[in-house]
């Protein structure tokens, strides 16, 4: 079990995890998804506390006190309460506490990014689980959260997440997509880009050749 703080009511709170030493890794998608042999990590990274029922992911940053007052009156009465929140999850059930966490992540004013990793998170469950028009509809919600992060951009600790793996995702998820237009444009940004580094740039032109070749380009 691994110990966090909600950061609604500060009391300590467990959840299940997988143990490091139980992690396999089978292989990565080229947007970043790891498929792993045996317990999915992603599956426990939504935390349901046992004290108050709020749901919330250990990247949430404070709450405000006008938060938490909304918390209070509007959020908590229609949590539900989920036995499988502290014991072993499925993926349908793991979707379902991403989707509160999601919830809890817009009402609670959380970074752009962290909303956006959300919605990736969601998309990729639904990859698992084979569903491929729910997967394109989050992937297409998450690329414009991470347009809209983009065209904000002023700091990598104001936004939450790095310029370049910015762009590195949205390049990514509009392959995903098979929005060829879009995923050149963004790949292009990052090979012309003087602030990029030489690993992201290596990871983007494997990522574009890999879709070229996918695509007959």
């Amino acid at each position: 079990m691994k110990k966090c703080r909600c950061p609604y009511c500060l009391k300590e709170t467990e959840t299940k995890r997988v143990l490091s030493r139980h992690i396999r890794v089978d292989k990565t998608d080229r947007d970043g998804m790891i498929h792993y042999k045996g317990s999915n990590v992603y599956y426990y990274e939504p935390v349901q506390c046992t004290h108050c029922r709020f749901l919330f992911h250990d990247t949430f940053g404070k709450l405000t006190t006008d938060v938490r007052e909304t918390i209070a009156t509007t959020i908590l009465p229609s949590l539900p309460v989920l036995p499988f929140a502290s014991t072993e999850r499925t993926a349908d059930q793991a979707l379902q506490l991403y989707k509160l966490c999601l919830y809890t992540a817009q009402i609670t004013r959380q970074k752009d990014a962290i909303q956006a990793m959300l919605g990736v998170r969601i998309a990729w469950l639904y990859r698992l689980l084979e569903n491929r028009e729910q997967e394109l509809l989050w992937t297409e919600r998450t690329v414009l959260k991470y347009e809209a992060l983009y065209a904000a951009y002023l700091d990598p600790i104001q936004a939450g997440i790095p310029e370049e793996t910015l762009l590195l995702r949205l390049a990514d998820l509009y392959a995903v997509l098979d929005r060829t237009a879009d995923a050149r444009k963004w790949y292009s940004v990052i090979f012309q880009s003087t602030d990029v580094s030489e690993r992201i740039k290596k990871e983007a032109r494997e990522h574009w050749e890999l879709y070229r070749e996918q695509h007959d380009l």
